[in-house]
Formats: C-alpha cells, sequence, structure tokens
C-alpha cells in the first residue's frame, strides 16, 4: 500500500474535478492531496480507509476527505466492479474567503470536520446530475450539494493523528501487505506469511505497518474479516459459525469476542438488529432496507437537531450537535 502526495489539475473551465469511473477491482493506494474529496460508491463492496478508521463500505457509501487525509478503498475478492463518483475541489474553489461568510457556517465547519473523514450515513446527494449541467450551472449545484450535506448528521472517521508519510521503498513494502492481507484474509494467515509477501522478517514488517497505519497487523487483519463477517450476516442466511469461518476465523469463540470488541454487540445481535428492521421497514429487497435504514437514522439525528444545531456522530456512536450559538 503506497501513501503517496497525489497531484490533481481541475478541469477547465471549472475550477475543480467531476470524475465518474468503472474498475474491475481497487487495490491499496493510500494516499493523500490538498483537495478535499467527494467520494461516492454506486456498486461494489470492500474496505475504506481514512487516516486510523477503517470500515466496510458498499452501495450508497458517501465520504468527504479533507486536505492531506490519507485514504483509499479496497474491493473485496468477489466484489462486483466497483463504480464511483469522486468530486475533487480547494476550499477556495469559490473564492478565499466565501465559506468565511457567516451564511455558509453549517459548510466551514464540515469542510473542518472533513479533515478526520466524514461518512454520511443517509445522504443520496445528485451527483450524478452534475456532469450533465453546463460549467455555471455545475458549479451552482456543487455548492447547493455541499449545503445540503452540511445539514445532514455524518459520522466522523479517523481518531488521533494521521499516519506518516513514507518514502518509495516502505510504501511499496506497506502495499504488498495489504495486497496480501485482503486477497488471503479468509484463510489462515500469519505475521510471516504477510512479511514474507514484503520481502521482510516479521518483527521489522510489524513495526513498519504499525507505525505506517496505525493499527498493529493482526488488529488491522480483524477489521477486515469482521467487517466481511456484516456483510455476510445482512446478506445470507449462513449460520454463525459458517459466517465466522467464511470470513477466516479459525473457532467461534475468537470471533464472537472479535465481533464483540469491534461492533459492541455479538453476532447474532447483528442480524436481529437487521432483521428487526426489515419487518419494520416490510420491504424484500436488501436496497430498500438500506435505505429505509438510512432515512430512519437520518430522522432520529435530525430530530435532536430540530432543538439546535446539527447532529455530528463520531465514531464511537456518540453524537453531539454543531451550529450552536
Amino acid at each position: 500500500m503506497r501513501i503517496l502526495y497525489e497531484h490533481l489539475e481541475p478541469e477547465f473551465p471549472v475550477n475543480w474535478r467531476y470524475t465518474r469511473f468503472r474498475e474491475h477491482r481497487l487495490e491499496a493506494y493510500w494516499h493523500f492531496h490538498p483537495e478535499y474529496e467527494l467520494t461516492y460508491i454506486m456498486h461494489g463492496t470492500g474496505t475504506r480507509l481514512a487516516g486510523n478508521s477503517v470500515e466496510e463500505y458498499r452501495p450508497g457509501d458517501l465520504a468527504l476527505f479533507g486536505p492531506d487525509l490519507p485514504h483509499t478503498y479496497v474491493t473485496t475478492p468477489e466484489s462486483e466492479p466497483i463504480e464511483a463518483i469522486v468530486v475533487h475541489f480547494a476550499r477556495d474553489f469559490l473564492g478565499p474567503e466565501f465559506f468565511g461568510s457567516p451564511v455558509f457556517g453549517n459548510v466551514r465547519r464540515m469542510l473542518d470536520d472533513a479533515l478526520r473523514g466524514i461518512r454520511f450515513p443517509g445522504a443520496l446527494p445528485p451527483l450524478e446530475d452534475l456532469s450533465r449541467l453546463a460549467p455555471p450551472e455545475r458549479t451552482v449545484e456543487l455548492l447547493r450539494i455541499l449545503v445540503t450535506l452540511s445539514r445532514e448528521p455524518y459520522i466522523l472517521l479517523a481518531t488521533g493523528r494521521s499516519p506518516s508519510v513514507l518514502h518509495q521503498g516502505a510504501a511499496v513494502r506497506i502495499q504488498a501487505m495489504m495486497k496480501a492481507i485482503h486477497s488471503g484474509y479468509t484463510a489462515r494467515l500469519t505475521l510471516e506469511d504477510i512479511a514474507a509477501a514484503a520481502h521482510m522478517h516479521a518483527s521489522a514488517a510489524s513495526r513498519l505497518f504499525a507505525r505506517s497505519t496505525g493499527f498493529t497487523v493482526s488488529h488491522y487483519v480483524n477489521l477486515v474479516r469482521v467487517n466481511r463477517a456484516c456483510q455476510l450476516l445482512r446478506d445470507t442466511d449462513r449460520s454463525v459459525s459458517t459466517v465466522a469461518a467464511d470470513s477466516g476465523f479459525a473457532n467461534l469463540s475468537n470471533f464472537n469476542r472479535r465481533f464483540r470488541e469491534l461492533k459492541r454487540m455479538s453476532p447474532r445481535e447483528y442480524r436481529a438488529n437487521f432483521r428487526v428492521e426489515l419487518e419494520a421497514a416490510d420491504v424484500t429487497d436488501l436496497g430498500d432496507v438500506r435505505r429505509h435504514r438510512a432515512g430512519g437514522r437520518r430522522n432520529r439525528a435530525l430530530r435532536q437537531s430540530e432543538q439546535g444545531g446539527r447532529p455530528v456522530v463520531d465514531e464511537t456512536g456518540e453524537v453531539g450537535v454543531h451550529g450552536r450559538p
């Protein structure tokens, strides 16, 4: 995995970039740049990294990364091709002090929070429409989208300092270790196996990985496996023991322990919560269920915001409110 500076040129005649792409799969490419990045996943599943945040992504995932925040998306081996819309813009793309105006206070605070990375659990912005507009209307529509998102509840992703920037040699080794993890996490995977992919001794590889990503190797492997288990618990009827095995856990007790550590509930509770919401929504299509779940989270947060301000949820699940006088 590389964590490298990426230079992006604006698209003339506008001074920001709109990209829609489709790829068979995405390998780890941990990079950063001085622009903000708004990424909307239309198709595909996998793992999203932002600073020291590691989460599952799936269709409908919408995230905003601030300047110089390392981030990447990695597809799962069995994922359908990934299709995404990515918008890059500088904070001053409408002028140096544009978002300093009090009328755009919510946008300013959102952009500040994006330095840690943001996930919007219930927002469905019309990003596809941007490509069909003329440059002036396209830029006005991007501003409208940012204003709308600033009023939505969102979840902060990263905590603490961002991982350090790597020189090219170390970056190649990290990339090799990441590739070994994402391609082999469903089977027995040892630190020696991962280190061998980078042509390193286990102890040296462990130190390099932790220094560069903010995670120990074992913790990162558990995150990837638990994220995969969540997908299987939602989207299949496999038994919990089968889900554990298919996610790379050698025994059920270890799976239950790791799952509870990371998700704060057991695998059975996770599946039961999903099915309760399915029954409450009275729908059978999984896409409809996910939209219902996102809408429910948004409505609960918005009820809190009516009492003053815009709700913001950090990665621990705690809800705060921004925008109060």
